[in-house]
């Protein structure tokens, strides 16, 4: 399994569209609840660059995770030959995408989540130390046909990096070859800490969040953790 997106491409064209949100907003004096929200309508020129940008990150992320996939591939081949790959499963999260529901076009957005429409098969993972899941979509329109994309965080990062010890994190990934914790890279409340934000306790229990959203998917393979490498 690989989890990578558009990394910082992705972020720089987020800020750029929010920013230019932000300022039509209160050009055109619009109440917000919060300046987080701020929005672009789609025919606006600023609107349409947006979405053919984020459509761009989006195949960025996916070659991102092909060239990758596939060095996983030629190294694995080298120690079992024998080795056939049979299927992928290449998903999106964190996108917005043109779809027809209810009877109307709509733009939804995926925050924390992936499409889960009729038969379709799709990822949800836990955690480092913790199982994920290959589960097939049944196309549930009152979700607009979406399940979560993963375990879900109980604990922010800092919060983990502050509150969370090595020891007990080194426990929670016994019999997992991994490297160890590094020192949290980003300032603030955390500086001068281990990065502990990828422990499994950070993340709520998957097979709770599975069972909770079996109304959107059927579940087809659990998958449990041998290795885990952090780029």
């Amino acid at each position: 399994m690989i989890h990578s997106g558009s990394r910082n491409l992705g972020k720089r064209i987020e800020e750029f569209y929010h920013n230019k949100a932000r300022k039509l907003n209160e050009r055109y004096h619009v109440k917000l609840a919060d300046p987080e929200l701020a929005f672009l309508p789609i025919q606006e020129e600023a609107g349409h660059n947006y979405f053919r940008d984020m459509l761009f990150a989006l195949r960025y992320a996916r070659e991102n995770r092909r060239r990758m996939m596939n060095i996983m591939k030629s190294t694995f081949l080298e120690f079992v030959p024998e080795t056939a790959f049979l299927r992928e499963i290449d998903i999106h999260h964190n996108y917005a995408a043109f779809e027809e529901h209810f009877g109307e076009k709509l733009c939804i957005h995926r925050k924390g989540a992936t499409s889960a429409k009729s038969g379709e098969l799709g990822i949800i993972p836990g955690s480092m130390g913790t199982a994920s899941y290959i589960v097939r979509g049944l196309g549930n329109p009152e979700s607009f046909m979406s399940c979560s994309h993963g375990a879900g965080r109980r604990m922010s990062r800092i919060a983990a990096c502050t509150g969370l010890s090595a020891e007990e994190c080194d426990r929670a990934m016994a019999g997992i070859v991994c490297e160890r914790w590094k020192p949290y890279r980003k300032h603030g409340k955390a500086k001068g800490v281990l990065d502990l934000s990828e422990a499994p306790q950070a993340y709520k229990a998957i097979d709770e969040v599975i069972a909770a959203e079996l109304d959107l998917i059927e579940p087809q393979v659990r998958l449990t953790p041998l290795a885990v490498l952090k780029g």
